[in-house]
């Protein structure tokens, strides 16, 4: 019995003693850092990528949308914009003078974001801690590697996936052999097809927040099979279909874009809900 009612006891003060440690320990001390910038996102209206082997990027706010302005115009994946703006919420831990730029790669930088009236240069990676040394007005920084990760590569890497806009809500579909309008919320097909109006409703949507794989810019007049599409505020959207496989590819001409989606998309879009056969 005294055995036990000392093993007790030892274990009671075993856990009484972590319980100090665990108040009393001393914390770690934080790491001092520095902003890279002062500026706030939503203070900035323009931003420019210059990269090499690139042709200058530029991007333009529209209010809330981000515009590719150069080399060509186009909408903006509102999420690429972002990460981009993420820069000026940086902070890094190291800080060096600008000075002896050579050793950091940064006498011949690879890339320079203009963020307001704000640059960055990217210069070379410190394979040690996997951290990107970049340079802005008298100091160069040392800061997380998604930064350079987040700069275009191509031309078209900023372009929208969206291919409707944001305000493009459908209300008509023309398509081959096919049209489809709303009134009053409810869907009817020209063919009088008693399709129903959840499946009309979805279909219509899927449309609208349509995604692409790919976007490109073009050139010329595109070649293929209309669609023409009216919108909620009276707009009419005309759009080719270049190709159905082995990938579905719709131009945008007004736009100069064309987006790439897989060939399953195209049996979706082209070919609206139908209802049972005895009631067509």
């Amino acid at each position: 019995m005294k055995g036990r009612i000392l093993v007790n006891a030892v274990l009671l003060a075993l856990v009484a003693g972590l319980a100090l440690w665990m108040t009393l320990r001393p914390g770690s001390t934080p790491v001092a850092t520095q902003a890279v910038s002062q500026l706030k996102a939503a203070d900035v209206t323009s931003i420019r990528i210059a990269r090499n082997g690139l042709p200058e990027i530029v991007l333009e706010r529209e209010g809330r949308q981000w515009i590719q302005t150069a080399p060509f115009r186009a909408r903006t994946d509102a999420t690429q914009a972002g990460r981009l703006l993420d820069l000026l919420a940086a902070q890094a831990a190291v800080t060096f003078p600008a000075e002896d730029l050579a050793r950091f790669e940064l006498d011949k930088p690879f890339a320079k974001v203009t963020i307001g009236h704000q640059e960055f240069a990217f210069g070379m990676m410190n394979s040690m801690t996997n951290e990107q040394y970049v340079l802005s007005g008298n100091t160069v920084y040392l800061v997380p590697a998604i930064f350079a990760y987040g700069l275009p590569t191509r031309a078209d890497s900023l372009t929208t996936h969206m291919l409707l806009a944001e305000d493009e809500v459908p209300v008509r579909f023309e398509l081959p052999g096919a049209t489809l309008a709303a009134k009053d919320g409810k869907w009817t097909r020209s063919d009088d097809n008693k399709a129903s109006q959840d499946d009309l409703a979805r279909w219509a949507e899927e449309w609208r927040f349509a995604s692409s794989l790919a976007t490109q810019a073009t050139t010329g007049t595109p070649k293929g099979e209309p669609v023409r599409i009216g919108l909620a505020d009276g707009r009419t959207l005309d759009l080719v279909v270049v190709k159905r496989t082995p990938e579905f590819v719709v131009a945008r001409p007004d736009e100069q874009l064309q987006f790439v989606f897989g060939a399953d998309k195209a049996a979706r879009l082209l070919a609206p809900p139908t209802g049972p056969a005895g009631d067509r």
